[in-house]
């Protein structure tokens, strides 16, 4: 990929010239500078990753219509096959995913997520037009039945009633047709005929405590009775994934499991004609078909799958993308078409076997900056994870590259040698890349399917393990992981705070790894804090707190335990005597960082000195009295909490907006 905004890098960092920007004093709540304390010097270093991801995929004659994610606007470019250009660009008003795409009569619908209040369906037929919105939905999936009646599903956050299926039609608007499954988190496939429409659910996110597995409804059109058909393979699984009409006699069906299934049911009465399971799969989904051959991909391993519908074989066709997570597959006569996360667009010649990768950013797709993962830095190299993708900054060439990553580098850190961990989501383990040796980040541990979220990955000086706290999405909890580097072998306690409570905070120090308790699920227990031996593997204290919220971050300085809350509620817990027999851990000062913190802040001891970033601001804490003082307002766009770095030279990185910028204190 070309550098990203070169003249821009050359202007701030290729000539040397490093321009202090402006800096926001700190609100009247906020503890204000020392008197005669100089302010920080703020250099920005442009996007902090500036590329195209992609979360659907819609093939309309010969040009794919590719949806973005997590760009701000939100937008659908159209790339045209036979020439290998992107010819069309459509911005969108509102929403931040264009997870939902079909195509009726040669006209896009469209459907997007994290568009309260506003417009979440869109029609494309040369004219954008909104059509509607699916109340307090994030739009999953759309599909269009034959008459033109569109129909969606998708997330509805804190909805007693469970993900609903959705119509809208020109003389009704948006209508809610069925919601037959209360405890399931999401829906996430429909599909529609003449007479019936489906809904594929299921709890992929924030499961546990109950939530519904996978389950495929059908609802018939005309009477509105609903069908429980999901067919006996696919039930214990986690989530009906796609569900796509292929032809007349067919519904192809997919799930999210381990493995995931694919079963081939007939529309006329919802007979399953053929169930199977697609080994080394978590789910399956973008479904083609020709005569007796019917093509599909694994979404997490960029493979694409061949079953013939007369024998019942099953093979791997190819692997255009390895690792890559693929978000739509369309055929223009002997070829294959798809997309994956990053930004890439796959062809595969059905008579030579010939596979072509094109990087859509090249093609001419517009580039911009999505909002951020996470952030590392050490010697000149400051790495920005995105979706499919991390950014590497050489500060001294004045250059970005793009390192291609699956999924998610949700959280990041380098070690003394330069080489870079990564806790990648979804399912897709530990990470590495080693500059000079490694030409892209490697893969080097899995962790179990299910232990799919990390939330963060910390280095213990003192045994040279990598310690990280997880989150499993599906079954509730989440788990502690240790991992001696270049072993490959990680150690996972699940559960370490019981069966609901997720591992968002670890810090390390005292030959202790600290962990802190959150919950993905509105009730049940939360804000736990434990500590451990990582290298024995075992607990040596735990204790519930009255914080009232989950832990989202700590550090140690000294002989102190600092910890900050989702909502930003700073607190500390004295570690003196901490690995003698009965230590009794007991939250000490506390304060409430609500007008300078926003959701989810993030801690860092630095030095002697301890910082905190939230997309609100920079601020940093003092250690006695917990005031924050102010540094930088930041307004940051990040997509799960902001996340702050520091070089060997006691420079700090972060975003501000979506910039990158260094901050010296």
């Amino acid at each position: 990929m070309p550098d990203v905004n070169p003249s821009r890098r050359q202007l701030l960092l290729g000539t040397g010239a490093v321009a202090a920007l402006s800096v926001l004093g700190p609100p009247a709540a906020a503890a204000p500078a020392a008197p005669g304390a100089h302010g920080p010097e703020v250099t920005g270093l442009g996007p902090g990753n500036s590329d195209f991801p992609l979360m659907s995929a819609t093939l309309i004659d010969d040009t794919l219509w590719i949806g973005s994610r997590n760009l701000a606007p939100a937008r659908v470019i159209g790339y045209h096959l036979p020439t290998g250009r992107v010819t069309a660009t459509v911005e969108l008003p509102t929403g931040n995913f264009v997870q939902g795409s079909a195509a009726h009569g040669g006209v896009l619908h469209l459907g997007v997520t994290d568009a309260p209040g506003a417009a979440n369906l869109y029609r494309y037929d040369g004219t954008l037009t909104a059509l509607g919105s699916v109340p307090g939905a994030d739009v999953r999936d759309v599909a269009v039945a034959p008459d033109g009646t569109l129909y969606a599903t998708g997330r509805q956050k804190g909805r007693a009633a469970g993900p609903g299926l959705y119509a809208w039609s020109p003389a009704g608007g948006v209508t809610e047709v069925a919601s037959p499954a209360p405890n399931a988190t999401q829906g996430r496939a429909v599909a529609a005929t003449a007479t019936h429409a489906y809904l594929g659910v299921g709890s992929n996110l924030a499961g546990g405590g109950g939530a519904t597995r996978a389950g495929l409804y059908a609802v018939e059109r005309a009477t509105g009775a609903v069908t429980d058909i999901t067919p006996p393979d696919l039930r214990g699984d986690t989530i009906i994934r796609r569900i796509t009409v292929l032809g007349d006699d067919l519904l192809a069906v997919s799930t999210e499991g381990a493995p995931a299934h694919v079963a081939l049911l007939d529309p006329a009465d919802h007979r399953v004609l053929r169930s199977f399971a697609v080994p080394g799969t978590k789910s399956v989904t973008n479904f083609q078909r020709r005569g007796d051959t019917l093509w599909f991909t694994s979404t997490e391993h960029g493979v694409l799958w061949r079953h013939d519908l007369a024998t019942g074989a099953l093979d791997q066709l190819a692997v255009p993308v390895p690792d890559g997570n693929s978000w739509g597959l369309g055929r223009l006569g002997d070829t294959l078409a798809g997309v994956t996360e990053g930004g890439t667009v796959w062809t595969l010649d059905l008579g030579t076997g010939a596979v072509a990768t094109r990087d859509l950013v090249e093609a001419g797709a517009p580039a911009a900056a999505q909002l951020g993962m996470s952030v590392a830095a050490r010697a000149g190299r400051v790495y920005v994870g995105g979706n499919g993708s991390l950014a590497l900054h050489d500060l001294a060439a004045g250059t970005v590259r793009k390192l291609p990553v699956p999924g998610e580098a949700k959280d990041t850190v380098v070690l003394d040698d330069g080489t870079l961990y990564l806790g990648v989501y979804s399912s897709q383990g530990i990470w590495r890349y080693r500059p000079g040796t490694d030409p892209a980040p490697v893969k080097e541990a899995a962790l179990p399917q299910e232990q799919n979220r990390p939330q963060v990955i910390r280095r213990d000086p003192d045994s040279g393990l990598l310690l990280l706290g997880v989150q499993a999405d599906t079954t509730g909890g989440g788990s502690f992981v240790t991992y001696r580097p270049g072993s490959g072998r990680p150690t996972v306690h699940t559960d370490p705070l019981g069966p609901e409570q997720l591992v968002r905070a670890v810090a390390a120090g005292h030959g202790q790894a600290f962990l802190g308790g959150d919950n993905a699920r509105p009730t049940g227990p939360r804000g736990d804090l434990a500590a451990w031996d990582p290298v024995a593997g075992r607990e040596l204290w735990r204790t519930a707190t009255d914080l009232g919220a989950g832990v989202s971050s700590l550090a140690v300085l000294g002989n102190t335990l600092y910890g900050l809350t989702v909502n930003g509620r700073a607190f500390t817990v004295d570690l003196c005597g901490s690995r003698r027999p009965g230590y009794a851990p007991v939250i000490g000062r506390r304060a409430d960082l609500g007008a300078v913190s926003g959701a989810n802040p993030r801690l860092l001891a630095l030095g002697g000195a301890l910082y905190g970033v939230s997309e609100r601001s920079l601020f940093r804490l003092d250690r006695d009295t917990l005031a924050a003082t102010v540094l930088v307002g930041l307004d940051a766009e990040w997509y799960s909490g902001a996340r702050l770095a520091a070089d060997e030279h006691g420079v700090l990185y972060t975003l501000r907006g979506r910039e990158l910028i260094a901050v010296r204190p």
